[in-house]
């Protein structure tokens, strides 16, 4: 009982930057595909850039103690 959400799911919130950039990465895959003016290049970064800062803010978020 005296576990913290932090402490069950340590895996998971390490992993939590890299699996946004993955995330957001296919996310641009799939709006380069759709959305023919942007190159597929630029979608796939800006996927990863973007999925990367949310991860970024989840991890900060999940790993706070409190």
């Amino acid at each position: 009982m005296g576990e913290t959400l932090g402490m069950k799911n340590k895996g998971l919130i390490d992993n939590l930057i890299p699996l946004g950039m993955i995330f957001g990465s296919a996310v641009g895959v799939i709006l380069g595909i759709f959305f023919e003016p942007i190159s597929q290049g630029f979608s796939i970064v800006m996927g990863a850039g973007i999925g990367l800062l949310l991860g970024t803010i989840a991890y900060g978020f999940y790993s706070h103690k409190g």
